[in-house]
Formats: structure tokens, sequence, C-alpha cells
């Protein structure tokens, strides 16, 4: 069976597109060989705008649906859509 050939697409950001943040807070996620590692900061504001983050908490874990039950339950507030995209 011959080898398919698969097109590589390089990312680009869209110009102007608007991105609804959350107000509560952002992650950073780091992969590991064996763990999942999803740092959780709340929003630090200045002059009305975010600034930029307080860590707040640190999750880790293997499986990506068991990370998103667990933030939902240790991060009140936060919108679904936010944190949902792990699982």
């Amino acid at each position: 069976m011959p080898d398919k050939i698969i097109t590589l697409i390089e990312a680009r950001k869209t110009p102007g597109k608007y991105v609804k943040l959350d107000p509560k807070g952002f992650f950073v996620i780091e992969l590991d060989k064996q763990q999942i590692r999803v740092e959780y900061y709340s929003n630090v504001y200045r002059k009305k705008r975010i600034a930029s983050g307080k860590l707040e908490k640190v999750f880790i874990g293997e499986k990506a649906d068991a990370l998103s039950d667990t933030i939902a339950n240790h991060v009140i507030g936060l919108r679904p859509e936010h944190y949902c995209y792990l699982g």
C-alpha cells in the first residue's frame, strides 16, 4: 500500500481576531512523557486591563478529560469553554 502524502499546514495568527478572555484567569499547559501539567493563574489587572497573572494552583494528570473535570471542581466560576478544551 503506497504511503499517503499529508499536507503540512503552518499555524498563522488571524489578524484582528477577537479573543474573549476569561475574567477569572488563564492556564499554562506543559506536556511531559508521562504527565500533563496545568498551571492556573488568576488575572492581575492594571488600569482595568489584564497585565499578568498570579499562580494559584497546579494540576497534574495523565488524561485530559480527568484534568478538565478536576479543574472544574477546584476553580469555581471559570468559563466552561475555557477549561473544557483540555478534555
